[in-house]
């Protein structure tokens, strides 16, 4: 048919997109970048990856249109192209989530409700402050993160400093803490000590970029 070279031509160009996300420290990178702009040097430091493998990624990325930069003096900062790439990166989540089985049974182990660290939905965190319900919500996200955007009245400990921060925090308040999203195990590690340490706590289900995307707080 007249339109199979155009239409090979569109598939060829979602298949750069495909194959630009095709490699987990790439889906890491825009996790990353997910919480807001960061140079080379930052995303080398947050995913222990050396510095010529960031940046190769990153071109990878950028030639996929999913990530720009910007300079600002001698450094490079990357940030998500817009909001249609986190659309994707939620879309693909979904999918492995209801489509491998492997996938499912990590998250059976580790995440699911009905285990011990049952999260909290944003949902009914909606209801508590309707209620008008007395809890801190808590990032543990890096500072840069938490700067860049975070939900609101939530306070910043850092998961590497919680433990040394511990009377910032009231034991007699509930705590909801969250971090980057699902698959961020800061939360999940921060509600461990916490419980440990006598206090209430659980974790969200997402982070703070699903909660800007939905924005349903």
């Amino acid at each position: 048919m007249s339109d199979t070279p155009l239409k090979r031509s569109l598939f060829e160009q979602l298949a750069q997109v495909s194959k630009a996300m095709g490699h987990s420290n790439r889906l890491m990178i825009l996790d990353v970048l997910a919480q807001g702009e960061n140079d080379v040097d930052s995303l080398h430091q947050k995913l222990e990856l050396s510095i010529a493998n960031v940046s190769k990624h990153l071109q990878s990325l950028k030639q996929a249109g999913l990530v720009k930069n910007r300079r600002e003096k001698q450094r490079i900062i990357y940030r998500l192209s817009d909001e249609s790439v986190f659309q994707l990166i939620i879309s693909l989540r979904q999918v492995a989530e209801t489509q491998l089985d492997d996938m499912q049974a990590l998250l059976q182990a580790h995440l699911q409700p009905n285990t011990p660290l049952e999260p909290v939905s944003f949902d009914t965190l909606k209801k508590l402050t309707r209620d008008n319900q007395n809890y801190t919500l808590l990032d543990v996200r890096p500072e840069d993160e938490f700067a860049a955007g975070h939900l609101p009245n939530a306070i910043n400990i850092p998961i590497e400093t919680l433990t040394h921060n511990l009377a910032a925090l009231s034991p007699q308040t509930p705590l909801i803490i969250y971090c980057r999203g699902p698959y961020c195990m800061w939360s999940q590690q921060a509600v461990e000590t916490l419980l440990s340490q006598g206090f209430n706590a659980k974790r969200l289900i997402e982070g703070y970029p699903e909660w800007h995307a939905q924005q349903r707080y």
